[in-house]
């Protein structure tokens, strides 16, 4: 959990998360077979993301421990030409949970482009 939240520290909510729960055989197993699925199907499907055509703001945590953003994050915004890169300081992978309102602020400002090429 602090490797996931890191920097920030794991809010109160998630504390009463069971941990036993995540780590049974069957869960670590799905998790393990879920992931393995997304690495064939971006590397299948990046050719592709040119072609979006709605607006896509990517948010990325600065410290995120899990992903490589100055690598992933950044090669992703470079394939989608109408895309925006932010990254937030002081956050990790779980922005979602630690970074709310600037996830949100993103949403609300693509939405509102959205709208805009629709009319």
């Amino acid at each position: 959990m602090a490797k996931i939240f890191g920097p920030r520290s794991v809010p109160k909510k998630f504390e009463a998360f069971p941990k036993e729960m995540a780590l049974r055989p069957s869960q670590i197993r799905a998790s393990a077979a879920e992931s393995a699925l997304m690495i064939p199907d971006a590397f299948m499907l990046r050719n592709q993301y040119a072609d979006l055509k709605m607006p896509v703001v990517i948010i990325a945590g600065e410290q995120d421990k899990l992903i490589d953003i100055d690598t992933q994050s950044a090669r992703l915004h470079s394939g989608v030409p109408q895309s925006k890169f932010q990254k937030v300081a002081a956050n990790g992978n779980m922005i979602q949970q630690t970074a709310t309102d600037q996830v949100m602020s993103a949403i609300k400002e693509v939405a509102g482009q959205s709208t805009e090429l629709a009319a």
